[in-house]
């Protein structure tokens, strides 16, 4: 492939520990093209490099050339951490045996294309201020409260990345000093407490500890059927012990999320993630504790928004990055 600097689509693709995406976008969002392979990280980084030059050569991007032009280059989306300037990975524990590996040479190789990276949450702050709803803000702090907690920052109009490639790791800022810690040993922190492990951990203790509760029954009597999903539908239902667990996974949320506006004043403050997703029907409760946990100017207006993006958002911060390398910003 050859680069067209002046064209109007980027190449964009989002690595995860299970699924690598590739798709064509184009400069105003619109995704023309996708599709996705397994990760399969312990084959390799550069086994898994090729497989993805294999994927982007499989959407074929020549057929949108004739309105578009030739990709301005490729995006990467990437669970971390790593140094975006060289795409080296520094102890990802879900990539582990890519550590102080980097993919873009191959890329670049195969591709014939300029290759950007950066870490997953950052490029979803980067997309929300390009293609979402609050295009063109130039604070903004982005957070998903999913399998883990991550979050991206942009501030006067820039990706926040730290020294080392490594900001934004909200998930473990302390909420409930002496509470779940997170995978890490992180004590009390963010996602020690509101992620959907975390919540399944506390089910999973309370279980044990030998409380009734319509969880055990919903799950079979069988620990592996225990998910957040399941927790948070039981509380839906009335279930006084998932009701107490998602009330606490909804605290630590409301303490999250009140001390980044604290912290960063942001235009907006755009969260996403399956628990998020899953405590949709007590959104109102989980703004009210923002609230509780923010300082006055907050009151009024929170400034908290789900994203409209969807799974999109790591696609379409990968095509961002590709574009703003490109000129088109």
């Amino acid at each position: 492939m050859n680069t067209g600097p002046n064209g109007n689509i980027a190449i964009a693709a989002d690595i995860g520990g299970t699924h690598m995406r590739a798709a064509i976008v184009t400069a105003d969002g619109k995704i023309l093209e996708r599709d996705v392979i397994d990760t399969r990280p312990d084959d390799g980084i550069e086994v898994a490099a090729n497989r993805l030059a294999d994927l982007v050569e499989s959407i074929n991007p020549q057929t949108a050339r004739g309105t578009h032009g030739a990709p301005v280059g490729m995006g990467i989306s990437t669970a971390g951490p790593l140094d975006p300037e060289t795409g080296v990975y520094k102890n990802p524990p879900n990539l582990g045996a890519w550590d102080e590996k980097s993919m873009k040479p191959t890329l670049a190789a195969r591709l014939g294309l300029p290759v950007h990276i950066g870490h997953d949450a950052t490029l979803a702050a980067f997309a929300e201020t390009r293609f979402g709803p609050h295009r063109g803000a130039q604070n903004l702090v982005y957070v998903t409260i999913s399998t883990g907690v991550g979050g991206g920052i942009i501030a006067n109009g820039e990706m926040v990345t730290g020294s080392e490639g490594h900001a934004g790791e909200v998930g473990h800022i302390t909420v409930q000093p002496g509470a779940q810690s997170c995978n890490v040993g992180c004590d009390g922190c963010f996602e020690g407490n509101a992620s959907g492990p975390a919540i399944r951990k506390a089910a999973l203790a309370r279980i044990d500890a030998g409380e009734e509760t319509a969880i055990w029954k919903l799950a079979g009597q069988d620990r592996a059927n225990v998910t957040s999903r399941l927790v948070l539908e039981a509380a839906a239902a009335g279930d006084p012990v998932a009701v107490a667990v998602r009330n606490h996974a909804i605290r630590a949320i409301g303490i999250g999320l009140g001390s980044l506006l604290n912290i960063f004043d942001p235009e907006a403050l755009v969260v996403g993630g399956g628990v998020t997703s899953g405590l949709a029907n007590m959104w109102d409760e989980v703004i009210a504790t923002v609230k509780r946990f923010s300082l006055a100017h907050f009151q009024e207006n929170p400034r908290v928004h789900v994203t409209t993006l969807g799974d999109d958002v790591s696609l379409l911060g990968a095509a961002g990055l590709a574009f703003r390398h490109a000129g088109q910003s």
